[in-house]
């Protein structure tokens, strides 16, 4: 009996033992479950909140861009008096909880977003011989920065209290560069088809894509950047067809002195020439290579396009060709305010109205120049009269308005308004008081370095550039008939005005701009004597000052068109000869910003020019040279002169184009554009710790949004 009654006992004691070793196992199993539940929760919390995260950066990013393209002044305080907002009102529909059901874990109050304007500033040389900078479209350029960074914190809390909280960075670097920064730059589609050998010094930027082939190797000693694809072949025919194209690496790998170059035919790729030839379109002949792999391991950067991120450069607010073309037009009142503060016109501070007539008046404010456009034409002589101190009137000489030309690419005969850069010049750099050869305002000596006088932008204005007018020309025997457009013509300038060689605080150089189109007679800002060693298409002759020629379009004409020895243009007799007249070697430094009359077909005479004639010619230059030093720039479809490529009349020149080395150490012609680019990065998730320090520090004065 005691013994069954002991078994018993023992059977309950395993029993109650063997329970509570069970609930421990079974609670412990409960809680590790548990545990485990909330960390996979939590989990899916925080990728959850890091989304959001995300999705609040992109949000301030994408409200940011807009600002950068439509705004032309984005301050260091932009963001203090004008917050964004996009992400406050957008985070309210993409994470909306709904009606009774839970569509997110987002805490609706959660999501918190700061942004500094401060520190990680300041204007930056883009050293092309830093690694760090192999692949950046700007690398070799002199650029203004200035860096936003952001910091997100957002908030994830399930339904039954598991909360997760992340925290991100974005850094978005605003740059800022002179147009000019460019040996060329097309807004429009670039083709280039020199015949003759040619080198191109400089960088080299295509918005719209770009077509290359030569006749005698074409080499490029700079970077070569696309936003659209770069294509080894012509558009049209009867263009060379050679694939000659040499691209540099910026290595000097040989010590020679000079950085080497690499050919697009045929280059030798991971230890195998390549079967073909290298462009965009690489993969469509080579399945084994694509271009933006083998571009960066031949070029080092220096070749990119569309594939490799290169993004189109735009002054601010400038979408469209015609709202580039916009920059060379007159006021207007009812246009958009980021346009009109970049406009030639608004920042000239001599204006000439051209009058239909082709009578020429001056002002020193474009307001007041506004105003008499305004005035009827019957009452302009009374409105001059009744506002003398309104009025600059330049010396006797300086403009020529009583000239014409047969310019064969229009087929039409055209008005020219000579202006003597010489006279120009000595009105501008004068140190006489009440020289006749002053500009004059109400009969005094205009006052140039004061509040209203002279900043080195002049604009000439002509109301009526598709007509023309009756006058008697001064050159042989030409005498009385009527032009049917009006142009701007620059002559006698192979010096030109720079007032800062009278008083070292005013702008350096000068820019010439007109809504017409515009001829250049002659040497310009250069003495002609052309170094035999070529070095010239990129030094500066001592004491040069940086210019810049703004036109619809524009025309060189050479030395020999004009004769030194009468003081005029005797070209202009002979200039509808069907053979055309000789020319003679000519010297230009000069930015020139105009446009082109682009490629409408597939035929020979459909052909824009390309960049090869980008300048129109009128001579037969039979062998001699163009030597030019500055920056081409094609910025919009010309809207005045018109005229087709096919019908032009003229014998090359040799082309010694190079970029001018002023430009590259930023010193530019006054008013010069500015072409504005973002890029994001240093995108990162940050530690609470890494956080709390970034918000912390006093570098950055992070504000709330």
């Amino acid at each position: 009996m005691r013994s069954i009654r002991s078994n018993q006992g023992s059977v309950i004691l395993l029993t109650i033992v063997f329970t509570t070793v069970i609930g421990i196992v079974a609670g412990s199993l409960l809680t590790y479950t548990m545990s485990e539940r909330r960390l996979n929760q939590r989990s899916s919390l925080r990728f959850e909140a890091k989304d959001a995260a995300e999705a609040l950066l992109e949000y301030a990013a994408a409200e940011l861009s807009v600002r950068f393209q439509s705004s032309l002044n984005f301050s260091t305080t932009e963001l203090t008096s004008n917050p964004i907002t996009t992400h406050n009102s957008r985070f309210g529909t993409l994470y909306n909880h709904g009606t009774g059901v839970v569509w997110t874990n987002i805490d609706l109050g959660s999501p918190s977003l700061w942004v500094s304007q401060s520190g990680e500033a300041g204007r930056r040389y883009v050293d092309p011989n830093n690694p760090e900078n192999d692949y950046d479209p700007l690398r070799g350029q002199l650029v203004s920065v200035q860096a936003v960074r952001m910091l997100a914190r957002v908030t994830a809390t399930n339904n039954i209290g598991v909360s997760a909280t992340t925290y991100a960075t974005q850094l978005i670097e605003v740059r800022e560069s002179s147009l000019f920064n460019y040996a060329m730059f097309y807004n429009l589609p670039m083709e280039f088809h020199p015949s003759p050998s040619m080198t191109i010094v400089g960088p080299v930027q295509a918005n719209k894509g770009a077509n290359l082939t030569e006749g005698n190797t074409l080499t490029f000693l700079g970077t070569f950047s696309t936003a659209g694809t770069f294509t080894a072949g012509a558009t049209t025919s009867g263009r060379p067809t050679g694939q000659r194209i040499n691209f540099t690496t910026g290595v000097d790998a040989d010590g020679n002195g000079v950085n080497d170059t690499v050919s697009i035919i045929n280059p030798t790729v991971d230890g195998a020439a390549l079967s073909t030839y290298v462009d965009s379109a690489l993969h469509s002949r080579d399945s084994a290579h694509d271009f933006s792999t083998v571009a960066s391991q031949l070029w080092r950067g220096y070749v990119q396009d569309a594939s490799m991120g290169v993004q189109e450069q735009q002054p601010p607010g400038i979408l469209t060709g015609s709202q580039a073309h916009d920059l060379i037009e007159a006021p207007n009142a009812a246009g958009t305010a980021t346009i009109e503060e970049q406009k030639f016109s608004n920042k000239a501070g001599l204006y000439f109205v051209v009058e239909p007539n082709g009578n020429t008046v001056g002002f020193n404010s474009p307001t007041d120049a506004t105003t008499y456009k305004s005035t009827a034409s019957a009452s302009r002589a009374a409105w001059r009269t009744a506002n003398p101190s309104k009025i600059v009137t330049a010396p006797a000489n300086m403009i020529k308005t009583n000239r014409r030309m047969y310019d064969f690419r229009e087929g039409r005969w055209v008005n020219t308004i000579d202006v003597d850069m010489g006279n120009m010049r000595t009105a501008v750099n004068t140190t006489t008081s009440g020289a006749a050869t002053n500009f004059k305002v109400n009969g005094s000596d205009w006052s140039l370095d004061s509040s209203g006088g002279w900043n080195g932008v002049v604009y000439f204005d002509v109301e009526s550039p598709n007509t023309g007018y009756s006058s008697t020309s001064d050159v042989g025997s030409m005498g009385t008939a009527s032009g049917t457009r009006t142009a701007v013509r620059f002559v006698n300038a192979s010096q030109i005005p720079n007032r800062q060689i009278v008083t070292s605080s005013q702008t350096e150089g000068i820019t010439l701009a007109t809504n017409t189109a515009a001829y250049i007679v002659g040497n310009f800002n250069a003495d002609g004597t052309l170094a035999s060693d070529l070095s010239d298409m990129t030094t500066p002759e001592t004491g040069e000052a940086p210019a810049a020629i703004v036109a619809d379009a524009i025309n060189v004409l050479s030395n020999s068109w004009w004769n030194s020895g009468t003081g005029k243009p005797d070209g202009d007799s002979t200039s509808n000869n069907t053979t055309r007249p000789g020319a003679s070697n000519t010297e230009i430094s000069c930015a020139f910003m105009a446009g082109i009359v682009s490629t409408s077909g597939t035929s020979s005479s459909s052909y824009s020019g390309g960049v090869e004639n980008y300048p129109r010619f009128h001579e037969n230059w039979g062998g001699d040279s163009l030597r030019y030093r500055g920056s081409i720039v094609a910025l919009f479809e010309s809207e005045i002169a018109t005229g087709p490529w096919g019908n032009a009349k003229y014998g090359a020149p040799n082309r010694e184009w190079g970029f001018n080395s002023l430009y590259a150490g930023g010193r530019y012609a006054p008013g010069t554009p500015r072409l504005r680019t973002y890029r994001r990065i240093d995108y990162r998730d940050l530690t609470p710790v890494e956080f709390n320090a970034m918000l912390a520090d006093t570098r950055f004065t992070f504000r709330s949004m």
